[in-house]
């Protein structure tokens, strides 16, 4: 009976210490959000490429800032969700950039994105389905995307950047 009152004195210890660990700082994460705010409103507003690419070389200076400035372990767990959204808004600039590279090219069909060995491990990651074709005068065979899949990314992004809000939110 002795041994049940230490483990939960312990037991109480344990979730009062959890309880008391900090929390965040948001004045660390306010640079971050504010980046990752405007990454996501130039996606809905349809910005250039060369636009959305500074906005998200933005986001990671402030994310790369986060990782040496987390403290807590709340801290270091919203740092990695903002270092995820980062990775998501990345996999959309390549298959942005893919789209725009191979648009212009006879063998990739209006509305698909080439799948090259950069995308393919966007496609793995997001589950994308791909179409395979052979290019005519080499038999080479080749796989694609819709161009529709650029949509998915943004999409992630926009889940995961509510994640980071209601992991704000908790803490309010």
């Amino acid at each position: 009976m002795k041994s049940n009152g230490i483990f939960f004195a312990g037991l109480c210890l344990a979730f009062f210490l959890v309880a008391c660990s900090p929390g965040i700082d948001r004045d660390k994460f306010r640079n971050a959000e504010h980046a990752a705010r405007g990454v996501q409103g130039a996606v809905s507003e349809g910005v250039s490429y060369q636009r959305l690419e500074e906005l998200v070389q933005r986001l990671s200076g402030e994310v790369a800032v986060l990782q040496g400035r987390a403290r807590s372990e709340k801290e270091k767990e919203l740092a990695k969700e903002y270092s995820a959204l980062l990775a998501i808004y990345r996999d959309g600039l390549t298959l942005w950039k893919y789209h725009r590279e191979f648009s212009g090219h006879d063998f990739v069909p209006k509305g698909l994105i080439y799948v090259g060995q950069d995308v393919e491990p966007i496609v793995t990651k997001y589950r994308l389905q791909t179409e395979s074709h052979i290019f005519g005068p080499t038999q080479q065979s080749w796989k694609s995307i819709s161009e529709d899949s650029i949509q998915v990314i943004w999409y992630n992004a926009g889940q995961q950047l509510k994640r980071i809000g209601a992991l704000l939110k908790g803490e309010g």
